[in-house]
């Protein structure tokens, strides 16, 4: 529940009590990119800095953006190695379950003995086999196995559209996913309400991490579901999703949350990747992107994208006023509609990261 113990949320005065010194006030005072958040970037003050690096992070991870924004920067410049491993984790522990879901025996960690063999390699110089290998080991959640490749970017950005009979948020059968855009227009509405928001479950965002069923956040009629039929053949993504979407809102500023999801035969349904974005206009094209995943959708199994306008407390709800989450009163929530459209000549998409030599085609 919102804590109603504060005029402003966000301010928590047991936090400035207890903790006056700590960075989370700086960062309320700091919402936007900028000089204070580019001094703070590793490809700042690492612009210098060659050297082997092995980069390890996990597709629940809170620090996965930062992993791999600094891996592509050294591996495009970098005469050195650069290694990328990510597994099924969240920040800590690497283990074989996540959340509620066990990965299986694959997805126990390797990445004591790879230190090991990394710093005999490179400290000890010692030949201990790891310059063969490939340099990218990515977990493909799913399959359950790992795939190793040459590169990170294995995808290629295929759309899927959103297709609706305008009561997205009130059945998950009313909205869809189809590869080629609707003909006809359709506005889904939902309604944002500050006092009961949709909760986070889950996720990179929030604790607990890693893939929880959000089956029941689904139901939720301020939650959009827009679902494929189930699928032919296996699909395997590898990469950033991302939602392209056309919005419009009564208030002056509203947020997007949206999560892509594995929909299993038997209802219950898997986070794979969330993003979150914070839109300074009542009417706009919306771009979200998703944190990185890797993930094979079995035959049978469906795939969703879900929309909502909250995602508390992973994210501080946004009152619509426009100001910002440091500066945003209790008293000035509001309830806030937005309509995200589909069809026509709004077509909005979710652009899918296909690995190379697949297509959707067929498959939905």
């Amino acid at each position: 529940n919102l804590p109603l113990e504060d005029a402003i949320p966000t301010r928590s005065r047991l936090l400035q009590t207890l903790a006056p010194e700590s960075f989370y006030h700086e960062w309320l005072d700091h919402p936007n990119p900028g000089d204070y958040w580019d001094a703070l970037s590793p490809q700042t003050y690492l612009q210098d800095v060659d050297l082997p690096m092995l980069h390890i992070g996990g597709w629940y991870d809170t620090y996965l953006r930062g992993t791999l924004h600094l891996y592509e920067a050294m591996a495009d410049r970098s005469a050195y190695r650069q290694q990328l491993l990510v597994g099924p984790w969240a920040h800590l522990p690497w283990g074989r379950k996540v959340g509620a879901l066990d990965f299986g025996p694959d997805a126990a960690s390797p990445c004591d003995r790879l230190q090991i063999r990394w710093f005999d390699q490179f400290l000890k110089n010692l030949n201990t086999g790891i310059l063969n290998e490939s340099p990218v080991q990515l977990f493909e959640m799913g399959s359950n196995h790992w795939r190793s490749v040459d590169r990170w970017t294995l995808a290629t950005p295929t759309p899927v559209y959103l297709a609706s009979s305008g009561l997205a948020s009130m059945s998950d059968r009313e909205g869809t996913l189809i590869s080629s855009p609707p003909d006809s227009l359709a506005a889904d509405p939902l309604v944002h309400d500050p006092w009961r928001p949709v909760p986070s479950l889950g996720g990179h965002a929030s604790i607990p991490t890693g893939p929880h069923d959000r089956a029941s956040l689904d139901c939720r009629t301020d939650v959009l579901t827009y679902t494929t039929d189930p699928l032919n053949e296996d699909l395997h993504l590898a990469g950033e999703a991302v939602a392209v979407l056309f919005c419009a809102a009564d208030a002056p500023s509203f947020d997007v949350c949206a999560v892509l999801s594995n929909v299993y035969p038997n209802g219950s349904v898997y986070n794979l990747a969330q993003g979150y974005v914070r839109i300074e206009s009542a009417r706009t094209d919306v771009q979200v992107t998703l944190q990185a995943t890797c993930a094979c959708i079995r035959r049978g199994h469906a795939l969703r994208l879900s929309l909502s306008a909250a995602c508390f407390p992973a994210y501080p709800v946004n009152a619509g006023s426009g100001a910002p989450p440091g500066e945003t009163r209790l008293i000035d929530q509001q309830i806030i509609t937005v309509t995200v459209f589909s069809g026509g000549d709004r077509s909005s998409y979710l652009r899918l990261p296909v690995v190379v030599g697949e297509s959707l085609d067929g498959m939905i």
